[in-house]
């Protein structure tokens, strides 16, 4: 009887009581929601170097290398191509040989030059970047579409670097394009708000 009374005990010690899982703040969830994503990193000096070094190479390139970014895009999101009215209902072949998106790719690209010209200037950069972002609001260009040049700009510029192409080139390139999107959505997302705001 003793030991039926030992092996009682040694069942409720072993047997732990669970304990549910804490469950998140709605609170917190809530202040996240409206402090929006966390910022995005700039450029590290290092990093210039590679966009400077190597943007002197893609400007003998340009005109390429704006047209296949916005190629790509296309062939990758079609609902992109919809936006831009001119191209809307194009084929991607009768595309390439487009006058309107060469003139649209050059634009784009006279814009990334003007980045790269201020790398060491930041709240010009950031002004510039604000003035466009507000912009394409005014375009009426979904935000989710700012995120998706950089990629395509990175893809059409390799093999114009390919001797010179390494992971450092890319991240360099890609973490720039990631700061240009994140300002430029921030700046769209309060011209929204100021319109809200003035109805």
């Amino acid at each position: 009887m003793g030991n039926a009374i030992v092996r009682q005990d040694s069942d409720v010690s072993d047997h732990q009581i669970p304990i549910p899982p804490r469950k998140h703040s709605t609170v917190s969830q809530a202040k996240l929601l409206l402090m929006g994503p966390p910022p995005v990193e700039y450029v590290t000096d290092e990093q210039k170097i590679f966009i400077r070094n190597s943007w002197k190479i893609i400007e003998a390139d340009i005109a390429r290398v704006g047209v296949i970014t916005f190629i790509q895009l296309f062939e990758t999101h079609p609902d992109v191509k919809d936006v831009f009215m001119p191209f809307n209902g194009m084929k991607i072949s009768e595309l390439q040989h487009s006058k309107q998106l060469q003139a649209h790719a050059l634009r784009v690209m006279g814009f990334v030059q003007k980045c790269v010209a201020r790398l060491d200037e930041k709240e010009k950069l950031d002004k510039l970047l604000e003035e466009l972002g507000k912009a394409h609001f005014y375009y009426g260009a979904p935000k989710k579409y700012i995120d998706q040049v950089g990629p395509q700009f990175v893809k059409a510029i390799e093999p114009s670097l390919k001797e010179i192409w390494s992971s450092d080139l890319k991240e360099s390139w890609t973490q720039l394009f990631s700061y240009i999107s994140f300002q430029m959505r921030n700046a769209l997302t309060a011209a929204e708000k100021a319109k809200r705001g003035s109805k």
